[in-house]
């Protein structure tokens, strides 16, 4: 009896270390997961992920993605998250729908296509007059978009997107 008793419990242990490895390793070189198109919504406006040209993830370091419709819902939530510096972001080529690092990519403003309006895209395709990932956080931060861009031209210069930090 003892016998049985105790081969049940060492399977029980050895299913629940299995688990528990199984819960703890993985991506630990944060990169972009696979998920399913207009099934994911986007962590700071709530949209379905469908537009396979702009979206993004940012990557925690423990490994767990986080979804986004545009670059710029992206850099808004991640501002308020302790763990910023440690993130890893990814974001859709514009031009091919890969997934590229944000901080290596071609960055253009004024398209107005985006999901969110902020006007930013990436691509690592070469383009005339390119942005870093860096100018696009520091703009984001200001507020200067194409969102709020046409907010002035159509509202007067008092209508501007909330900015980020102190105010």
């Amino acid at each position: 009896m003892r016998t049985g008793r105790i081969r049940i419990n060492s399977v029980t242990i050895g299913l629940f270390l299995l688990i528990i490895a199984a819960c703890k390793g993985g991506n630990e070189e944060q990169l972009p997961v696979d998920f399913v198109w207009d099934r994911v919504a986007c962590e700071e406006c709530k949209m379905a992920l469908s537009d396979r040209h702009y979206s993004v993830q940012v990557i925690h370091p423990n490994g767990q993605a986080h979804f986004f419709d545009d670059i710029g819902c992206a850099i808004l939530w991640l501002q308020r998250q302790p763990w910023q510096d440690k993130a890893r972001t990814w974001v859709n080529d514009v031009k091919t729908a890969e997934w590229i690092e944000a901080s290596k990519a071609n960055w253009t403003d004024g398209d107005p296509q985006t999901p969110m309006g902020y006007g930013f895209a990436a691509t690592l395709t070469p383009v005339e007059n390119a942005l870093d990932y860096e100018t696009v956080v520091k703009r984001m931060v200001a507020g200067n978009t194409l969102v709020n861009e046409n907010l002035k031209k159509h509202l007067g210069t008092g209508h501007q997107q909330p900015r980020i930090g102190k105010q």
